[in-house]
């Protein structure tokens, strides 16, 4: 417990709220492209002969892999800030040693996300404020 205390006291610790905003405006990046994507059938019915499937077809893919790229590889944007963090003022970096995120650390912190999102999102109620993702991808979100 000593040494929960005596890190936090040192690192500038985003709070749950900051977090929780950075979250949503993540979120509402990939809301909105899987938007894009799903309504791109209504564009396909009113220009589908002047694109032809294959581009509509193509851009469906593109958007899914950006909807689903974004979520799981945006800590990784420079200085570890995806939107919602550069809204926020807040950044990911290693830990206990300030890095920058990777791609592969980005990973481990979003993945499970994806699987215990409410789970993991308690944990930053506690100690260092780090969600399991965090845990794994040995990583902290700071204030800038």
């Amino acid at each position: 417990m000593s040494e929960s205390v005596s890190t936090a006291g040192t690192w500038n610790l985003a709070s749950p709220g900051k977090r929780l905003l950075g979250y949503f405006i993540d979120i509402a990046v990939v809301l909105f492209l899987l938007f894009l994507n799903r309504n791109l059938d209504y564009a396909y019915f009113y220009l589908g002969s002047a694109g032809g499937p294959a581009l509509f077809d193509g851009l469906h893919y593109v958007l899914l892999f950006s909807a689903f790229g974004y979520y799981l590889f945006c800590d990784a944007l420079p200085n570890g800030q995806s939107l919602g963090k550069r809204v926020c003022r807040t950044a990911v970096v290693g830990y206990p040693y300030p890095t920058n995120c990777t791609l592969f650390q980005s990973f481990l912190r979003n993945f499970p996300k994806m699987l215990f999102i409410v789970l993991d999102g308690l944990f930053v109620l506690f100690g260092l404020r780090r969600r399991l993702g965090d845990m794994l991808a040995k990583t902290i979100v700071i204030n800038l």
